[in-house]
């Protein structure tokens, strides 16, 4: 029973305790908001929502945020959150600091000072901030510090003014609430006695009642023996009963001794212990002040090392530049001098060689016309004085002199091909058009089909293309079978591919003439572009064997290349690039 009236007194004091700490919460939340109400912001009307942050417990910022649901200040929606660190402070306009996270309020007024932001700081020692509340009893104080408010361009309501409490005055009400909160527990002690003396009582009732029995009992003993053993037994059984429940009493009675023994012993050591609290939280704030300082300190060091070592890296990466490039400009300075005295070489023999050849060819011609001369004035005038031999051999050093003319022209045409370097744009479909149109009798006398379209147009000089699409459409209606309709596509792509002379990437045009003759075997593939070259006898094919090396020679004076593929029996493409910007 004793048990059962402990338990619904400690119920009923854990119920008190909830309903006292929400309101303990709502007149925290209370207090923040009025005291945010009486302060003057000059810069109210550019607020748009009223931000409170908050460095303290998640529950008080939940509590604050759930009060000010539908509170407003100044008519501006008011907006809570906790925030973690001080660099967030400049967001809002209320900062509210508890002691729970011991946030040092020094480096927060350094922080905000020159800046219109409130700071309401609890359980801090007066004067500690603008303004520092205290709970005393079921209520809360504040104090107030004029300099913070002035440094932030803050004023105050005189109402607030003069609510406000000084140090003195905050420490007698907080020593009259502590009596009063004495007191009450005094009392609450009381009552607990009184209820501890009422089950006493009530024992001793039973215990006198036990004693109405016992005489009843000895009342009865003259009635028999057998029952006077009986009530003996339950006598003795009594007396077992009530000294156990003396037992009892007298644990309860020194099991209360010793709580209030308990109990001042923890009221000893909460107060050693607050004031030790009191110690480590100011040898806390200076060591966090020292460690801002080293931590500071260190982070210079780290940068300075840091930056040392990347000036000393690039100051020895441009060295070693400097000095490769130095030494590549050498190089390449005597490079260059090598290759232009190549390039002067190269030139003067080449001038020399086209000026042997075109003198050659030329001197070669006025003997050649003397001999075809007299080879045509002795066939006319002393034809009849020869026999059919001797005809026979005037017709072969005829057609020999004429051979040879043809080829002393070719060489004169090939020395002359590349000097002209006066490109201009031409226009490959109309030049293709006009020379199918000059070769109308070849391409109607072997049925041959020209195919091309959507040629591009290029920078080149126009005799010369013409003359390199003359001969590779020449060879490819010359060198077929007898019985084969000549078959000529010509085609043209753009691709990107590396100049072996600027050796970087270059766009050209690529043409490729594919014709359906007789191939070229590949033992004689490698003399193709060889001027004077014939890979057939006179009989079979004619020409002079200098077509070819013509188109090799057109094709490199603009700046392009030229190879072909074949397969003997199926046909021949030849293919050349031309650069796309000559």
């Amino acid at each position: 029973m004793l048990a059962t009236i402990l338990c619904s007194t400690l119920s009923f004091g854990q119920n008190s305790e909830i309903s006292n700490n929400k309101q303990f919460k709502d007149e925290r939340s209370s207090t923040i908001i009025n005291l945010a109400e009486q302060v003057k912001w000059s810069e109210i009307n550019s607020i748009a929502t009223f931000k409170i942050g908050v460095l303290g417990t998640n529950a008080i910022a939940n509590n604050l945020s759930n009060y000010s649901e539908n509170k407003r200040i100044f008519d501006k929606l008011i907006e809570v959150k906790r925030i973690s660190s001080i660099e967030e402070i400049e967001n809002y306009n209320v900062i509210y600091v508890n002691t729970t996270f011991e946030y040092l309020l020094a480096s927060i007024n350094d922080f905000i000072r020159g800046k219109q932001i409130l700071v309401i700081s609890e359980g801090y020692p007066t004067g500690s901030s603008m303004i520092n509340i205290t709970k005393v009893g079921d209520s809360y104080s504040y104090d107030i510090n004029r300099m913070y408010l002035r440094e932030a361009s803050l004023r105050i309501e005189p109402t607030l003014a003069n609510r406000a409490v000084s140090t003195h005055e905050l420490k007698e009400k907080i020593f009259e609430k502590t009596e009063q909160k004495l007191y009450v527990v005094s009392r609450e002690n009381d009552e607990q006695k009184k209820i501890i003396e009422s089950q006493i009582s009530d024992i001793n009732k039973k215990k006198e009642a036990l004693i109405e029995k016992d005489n009843s009992i000895k009342s009865l003993f003259i009635e028999g023996e057998l029952k006077n053993k009986e009530i003996k037994e339950k006598i003795t059984l009594v007396k077992v009963n009530e000294q156990k429940l003396e037992q009892q009493i007298a644990q309860i009675t020194f099991q209360q001794q010793k709580m209030d023994s308990i109990n001042d012993k923890i009221q000893n050591q909460q107060k050693v212990l607050m004031d030790q609290s009191d110690d480590i939280k100011a040898k806390t704030e200076i060591l966090a002040k020292k460690n801002i300082i080293i931590d500071t300190q260190r982070k210079h060091n780290i940068v300075l090392t840091i930056l040392s070592t990347i000036l000393f890296i690039l100051s020895l990466s441009l060295l070693v530049a400097y000095l490769k490039n130095k030494k590549l400009n050498k190089q390449l300075q005597v490079q260059h001098i090598e290759i232009n005295n190549q390039s002067k070489l190269l030139t003067s023999k080449n001038k020399e060689l086209e000026q042997f050849a075109y003198i050659t060819s030329h001197d070669l011609q006025e003997p050649l016309n003397t001999i075809s001369s007299f080879i045509t004035i002795i066939k006319d005038e002393y034809h009849s004085k020869f026999d059919d031999d001797g005809k026979q051999m005037l017709d072969f050093v005829k057609e020999g002199s004429i051979r040879m003319k043809k080829l002393i022209d070719a060489l004169l045409q090939y020395s002359r091909l590349g000097r002209s370097k006066e490109y201009e744009f031409v226009q490959c479909t109309p030049l293709l058009d006009i020379l199918t149109a000059d070769m109308q009798n070849t391409i109607k006398s072997t049925n041959a089909k020209i195919s091309y379209n959507d040629l591009p147009t290029i920078k080149g000089n126009e005799v010369e293309l013409r003359l390199l699409f003359q001969n590779l459409i020449s060879n490819g209606i010359k060198f077929r079978n007898p019985d084969t309709i000549p078959e000529i596509e010509i085609q043209c792509k753009e691709v990107c591919d590396t100049d072996d002379v600027i050796n970087k990437e270059q766009k050209f045009w690529v043409f490729s003439v594919t014709d359906n003759g007789i191939g070229i075997a590949k033992e004689y593939q490698d003399r193709v572009f060889a001027i004077f070259q014939r890979l057939h006898s006179r009989l079979e094919y004619e020409g002079s064997g200098i077509g070819l090396a013509h188109c090799k020679k057109i094709v490199e004076a603009h700046s392009g290349k030229i190879w072909f593929t074949s397969e003997q029996g199926v046909g021949t493409t030849f293919s050349f690039s031309i650069p796309i910007e000559a």
